[in-house]
């Protein structure tokens, strides 16, 4: 059986990966590592000690609220409440879960980071906030995960206005839905034109949408009840 994961490239010196949820059996797949979804807590442990070894060692997850607190990390940190980690340390792999909202990684030369980013901290500034962690944002690379895509990401007039308060400019990543008050909704775009913005001058886009493919990612857009998939990275050198 093949990992249940994909290789991302980010150069000798780093190693990230994005896990596939392995949708059968339902609702949670064969590879769910989300601990607070309702899954057999047996087989969740099993997941996380499976992609533990992939890195050497356990993965920090911080626990994750849907908010823009980035905090710095080691080996021997404790579990907090936070949407973005980063660290300087060597061979200590962090990451967040996430299914339909939208993981980023980033990697400089001697400090990597990972956050999580829905459309409540994408409007809160949680990839601002950790970017300041990072002294020169031009030579941070920086990969956006899959998420819920814009033609699946419908949201409502409350959504539109937080982002276009904020920065006018992002009304161009909102589309609506035909005469009603909804539209459709560019988590990727938004993320792609703060990075721009603060500096960052190499930002990769991985292109699938969670909604769309069953078969690759959870949603919890598309299914309420289902597992989550993993964001990782770590530093060996």
């Amino acid at each position: 059986m093949s990992d249940p994961w994909l290789e991302i490239d980010f150069g000798p010196n780093v190693q990230a990966i994005q896990t596939i949820c392995r949708s059968e059996p339902g609702p949670y797949g064969s590879f769910n590592l989300g601990l607070h979804v309702g899954d057999d807590m047996g087989s969740v442990v099993t997941n996380r000690a499976r992609l533990a070894q992939r890195f050497g060692r356990e993965v920090y997850f911080p626990e994750q609220v849907h908010g823009f607190d980035v905090i710095c990390v080691d080996q021997e940190s404790l579990v907090v409440a936070a949407d973005a980690v980063v660290t300087d340390q060597l061979l200590c792999p962090i990451g967040v879960t996430t299914a339909d909202c939208l993981p980023v990684l980033f990697a400089s030369q001697d400090l990597i980071g990972v956050a999580h980013a829905g459309w409540r901290g994408l409007v809160s500034g949680v990839l601002e906030r950790t970017l300041q962690e990072f002294p020169n944002p031009a030579k941070v690379r920086v990969w956006l995960g899959p998420c819920i895509g814009r033609d699946a990401f419908e949201v409502g007039p409350e959504v539109v206005d937080a982002f276009v308060s904020k920065n006018a400019d992002w009304g161009r990543y909102f589309k609506s839905v035909g005469d009603s008050d909804r539209s459709m909704a560019d988590l990727q775009g938004i993320a792609y034109d703060v990075l721009e913005n603060l500096g960052v001058v190499t930002t990769e886009r991985f292109d699938a949408c969670t909604y769309s493919d069953p078969t690759q990612w959870y949603s919890y857009r598309r299914s309420g009840l289902t597992g989550r998939m993993a964001s990782c990275i770590m530093r060996t050198e």
